[in-house]
């Protein structure tokens, strides 16, 4: 009598323990290759939100003859304007990469991490015509970064996930298939590139700057627009694109300073030397162009992101030993590293467009009702000029030249370095716009030919 109830318990215990057990355990049919695939890339994308001062005062039909002569300026109101997008971890110890138009002009920056933990958000160096920009969060612990698919790696129908926080819903996942790869994108009438990425994933505001994957768990592209005319239609940035432009974004001659003097690129599976600087620290240690670089400080070498985010982490002073291969052979050779030649933007302005221009004060910013970060001021113009012939005059504001933002003299020194004579500069130049009973500040583009 006593053995029943205690076998019957013993069975629905049994029961109740196996279906828990099988609940619990994941099912092989349900984990399948797109599951395997977010959970090694969905950590490595966050969201970001930006904050940025916008000015704008109220005119009147007098207020123009006034300020003429008798220099009265009305005070102008200022707001908040916030947006929102993602980004892709791409370098472990806090480099990303987003969309140029997700952080431009913003006055402050905030990461939030997939475990919700927020950082302040650096910016780093940024591309407008090519809508890629570099940010820069410290964190304690090194970050998971995210695998970058070979270039061209590619298949028509292939399924691939787009990651990102559409319309601030974070950590969003959305899945279709690569529906074409090779959509033009232009930028101020010129094709920047021939290779888009089509996708029919769901790719909506908010998604820009996020990852694109494939079923391997790689970066095979960045989100960057949707057709608002119809739907299951979004183009992402190609990672070869996104890796040249980074290798650029990422040089520490840019970004920190420091001068290694060689540009390197991708050819097939080798990562070779384009071209080597005169007189740089490359040059002294005999690096020529063609030379595959198969090591770097006894490790291999990925590709050229890989090899400009390891030299972020130098300084001036410092070696980097290379292991290079050479019409078969292979050497060994060491580059000592040093600060970068000192060259004045100021000077360069001038003598290539034309243009003197002067950091923003407080007071100027405010009276030109823009933020102090926001570009320098025209304080003088070269008649008949290139900069004149494009219409730039004295008291504009320039945000930015070439795509990179104006902060201090070293950015227009980055952004004039190795402009030819006869190549074409974009400047982004404020100007006030009437809209009604307001005035606002937009940013103009102007193509100037340097001398």
């Amino acid at each position: 009598m006593r053995i029943l109830p205690v076998f019957f318990g013993v069975l629905v215990l049994c029961h109740a323990l196996t279906s828990a057990a099988e609940s619990a355990a994941p099912s092989s049919a349900r984990r399948d290759a797109t599951v395997l695939a977010i959970e090694k890339a969905y950590r490595t994308v966050v969201n970001i939100s930006t904050e940025r001062m916008v000015t704008r005062g109220y005119r009147d039909p007098f207020e123009d003859l006034l300020s003429e002569f008798y220099g009265y300026r009305r005070p102008q109101r200022a707001y908040t304007s916030y947006s929102l997008g993602s980004g892709v971890v791409v370098e472990r110890s806090g480099y990303i990469v987003t969309n140029q138009h997700v952080v431009e002009r913003a006055s402050k920056i905030t990461v939030t991490l997939t475990d919700g933990s927020k950082c302040e958000g650096r910016y780093v160096n940024g591309s407008t015509k090519h809508d890629l920009a570099v940010l820069k969060i410290e964190s304690k612990q090194p970050l998971p970064a995210i695998e970058l698919a070979t270039d061209g790696d590619l298949m028509l129908g292939e399924t691939v996930i787009a990651l990102g926080d559409p319309y601030g819903l974070e950590n969003t996942i959305s899945r279709g298939v690569l529906s074409a790869k090779n959509r033009k994108a232009t930028w101020e009438g010129e094709v920047v590139f021939e290779d888009m990425l089509q996708t029919d994933a769901a790719i909506n505001p908010g998604n820009s700057g996020g990852a694109l994957i494939n079923l391997d768990g790689q970066l095979i592209g960045i989100n960057t627009a949707m057709m608002a005319e119809a739907q299951s239609i979004g183009f992402a940035i190609p990672v070869k694109r996104v890796r040249q432009i980074l290798s650029d974004l990422l040089s520490p001659e840019k970004s920190k300073g420091v001068w290694f003097g060689a540009q390197v690129t991708v050819q097939g599976s080798r990562l070779t030397v384009a071209a080597v600087q005169k007189g740089s620290p490359a040059e002294r240690a005999g690096l020529r162009v063609g030379d595959e670089i198969a090591q770097m400080d006894g490790e291999p070498v990925r590709d050229s992101v890989d090899f400009e985010s390891r030299l972020l982490h130098k300084a001036a002073g410092q070696d980097v030993s290379l292991t290079l291969q050479r019409g078969g052979k292979s050497l060994q050779t060491t580059v000592t590293l040093t600060a970068v030649p000192k060259v004045s933007g100021f000077e360069l302005a001038w003598s290539k467009l034309g243009v003197r221009l002067q950091p923003l004060t407080a007071e100027i910013a405010q009276a030109l009702g823009v933020a102090a970060s926001q570009g320098m001021i025209v304080t003088e113009i070269e008649r008949g000029g290139p900069a004149w012939q494009a219409g730039i005059r004295r008291g504009l504001v320039v945000a930015r030249i070439g795509g990179l933002d104006l902060r201090q003299e070293s950015d227009v020194a980055a952004a004039l370095g190795e402009v030819a004579s006869n190549d074409l500069v974009t400047m982004m130049v404020y100007t006030s716009v009437r809209r009604g009973a307001f005035v606002v500040q937009n940013v103009d583009s102007v193509r100037v030919k340097a001398k």
